[in-house]
């Protein structure tokens, strides 16, 4: 764990063992509370702050172990039991919600947690003779525990939370989190299994909530259909936000804050409305990344000198990800044989067939609709072809699902489809995460650092994407296919938006690619570009190729005229 990390976890130690210092109305009993409730938390924190999966069911996720433990309790099962059962099963069911909603997008997820919140209160109303009912369920083992030893045993589990949370959302596991919610088809690009992240993600994050609302249950003495209800989940996305998004101690100063306003005006009997509302309002106005984020900038200067910076030596080993015979400068790399896609009644892509070899830059060039961009989702998995096959040195491609062509195939996109928050040297170390998972973390970010300075852009490793350039994203964004020496690399219109001295340094980066053995195929509209860096290409119009074989002359087609210089007059 990292030094700025203890520091945060010193820091929310002191925050919750200040009911002894005097602050007004911060009492243990409160405390106590707000430990508990931070730890379920936590689990939202990861689930739409990291991630940004948007779930209305984190409270019904609290309730659950709960109901479970307390009614196995009731009807003779030994305590230890009891609990062990209702937590499993609680861990159980999150993992099946999670494996059925993390494959929905966006609002759909929100309302399918929303609808298992109505089911869980729901059931909890609707057998009063098992679970109470509306008026709850009561526990009387909590009640022969001390307060001062609640008090303890909230502190140790919100502080073994905490560390659980800091060991797991760092290095690699943060970047995938982070690539994944800002954009799920370029963290399938560079190999990352969405869903499978996704769905371990929401089971960790549920965990923690299951955890917590045993806990607060047996603290409190009863748990109520409310308690799993849709309304206590809004009140903790609430918390959450106000606390900010994806910060370490949001959820902590989120939960403490309103809480303690709750506690000053009397728990909020006329005006939780009021305070909520305000809340909310400030936090969208004033601190739209949450109260964390006012102290974001000095925290993270402080974690930079804590931390350090990145290691400026290059690893000593580097990832093999192709064999010797396959990468001989001439080899065919890839191979398109009579590939066709149809989209309903339309015809994207009609009989295409080309072959390039290791050491070659190819270009596919074409006016827009001609299906380029179509052949380059096909070849690294975006869609699959209606008719034709894909091979890589030999190899159909046609089972092997996205992620798992990343060690084989970088692309780029036609906009840089980085992530903002990580800096330049953490976007391309993503790829790293999934093509060399065998090398250490230090390994991959050194290994990271040297690509980025053989393409000249060292100087930009430590500074955040969102600060840089689109030509400095359009250049990074290369960087991140072709880090590893991936066989094939695929540049879609890397030319465009990039001044000339830009131009000048992307045919440089070409040329290194080329060098290095890896084929190269383009997508561009910069038809001066592509007859400099290029040796051949295909031009593709309304799906079908026109032209195949030397640039110079295909770009001299009159056929290539009329259908692609025609279509730019």
């Amino acid at each position: 764990m990292s030094r700025s990390r203890l520091l945060a976890l010193a820091l929310a130690a002191l925050a919750i063992a200040s009911p002894y210092a005097g602050f007004p109305g911060w009492t243990p009993a409160l405390a106590t509370a707000v430990a508990f409730n931070t730890l379920g938390l936590l689990g939202l924190n990861l689930i739409f702050g990291v991630v940004g999966m948007l779930a209305f069911g984190q409270a019904a996720f609290m309730a659950l172990p709960a109901y479970g433990a307390g009614i196995l309790d009731q009807t003779g099962m030994p305590f230890i039991l009891a609990v062990a059962v209702g937590v499993a099963a609680s861990i159980l069911v999150a993992r099946l919600v999670a494996w059925v909603f993390v494959r929905l997008p966006g609002v759909y997820l929100a309302v399918g947690t929303l609808g298992f919140g109505y089911v869980v209160e729901g059931l909890a109303r609707a057998f009063p003779s098992i679970s109470g009912g509306a008026s709850g369920l009561v526990f009387s083992r909590g009640r022969a525990i001390s307060a001062d030893a609640w008090y303890a045993i909230a502190i140790a589990m919100l502080s073994l939370g905490l560390v659980v949370y800091a060991w797991y959302v760092r290095g690699g596991v943060w970047r995938r989190l982070r690539t994944i919610c800002h954009d799920e088809l370029a963290a399938a690009v560079v190999g990352i299994d969405v869903v499978r992240v996704k769905a371990t993600a929401f089971t960790i994050g549920c965990s923690f909530a299951v955890v917590a609302g045993l806990l607060r249950a047996y603290y409190v003495g009863v748990i109520i259909p409310e308690d799993a209800g849709v309304d206590r989940s809004l009140e903790q996305v609430g918390m959450v936000m106000v606390g900010g998004l994806g910060h370490f101690l949001g959820p902590l100063i989120g939960t403490a804050l309103v809480q303690w306003l709750f506690m000053i005006t009397g728990y909020a009997s006329r005006y939780e409305l009021v305070i909520y509302g305000a809340a909310f309002l400030a936090a969208v106005i004033y601190a739209r990344e949450g109260i964390a984020g006012w102290i974001d900038r000095p925290w993270r200067r402080l974690a930079r000198r804590l931390d350090g910076e990145a290691p400026r030596e290059p690893a000593l080993r580097q990832p093999t990800l192709r064999s010797e015979e396959a990468g001989k400068s001439g080899a065919v790399c890839l191979s398109v044989a009579a590939v066709s896609k149809r989209f309903g009644g339309v015809q994207a892509l009609e009989n295409v067939s080309f072959e390039v070899s290791f050491g070659e830059i190819f270009a596919m060039v074409g006016p827009n609709g001609a299906g380029k961009s179509t052949l380059f989702n096909i070849i690294c998995g975006i869609e699959a072809p209606s008719s034709g096959t894909v091979r890589l040195r030999g190899d159909d491609l046609a089972a092997l699902p996205i992620h798992r062509r990343a060690p084989f195939i970088g692309r780029s996109f036609q906009v840089a489809r980085l992530v903002p928050d990580l800096t330049a040297l953490a976007n391309v170390m993503v790829r790293l995460d999934r093509i060399a998972p065998q090398l250490a973390e230090a390994e991959r970010a050194a290994l990271a650092l040297a690509q980025l300075e053989a393409f000249g852009l060292g100087p930009l490793a430590n500074r955040p994407v969102r600060t840089l350039s689109l030509g400095q994203h359009k250049l990074i964004d290369l960087t991140r296919a072709a880090v590893g020496d991936p066989p094939l690399v695929l540049l879609d219109e890397p030319a465009v938006g990039l001044t000339r001295e830009e131009l000048t340094h992307l045919a440089q980066l070409l040329e290194q690619l080329r060098a290095r053995g890896s084929a190269v195929i383009i997508v561009e509209h910069n038809i001066d570009f592509v007859a400099e860096i290029t040796g051949r290409g295909i031009v593709l119009d309304s799906g079908r190729a026109i032209a195949l074989g030397a640039i110079r002359d295909i770009l001299a087609d009159q056929g290539v005229h009329e259908a692609y210089f025609g279509a730019l007059a």
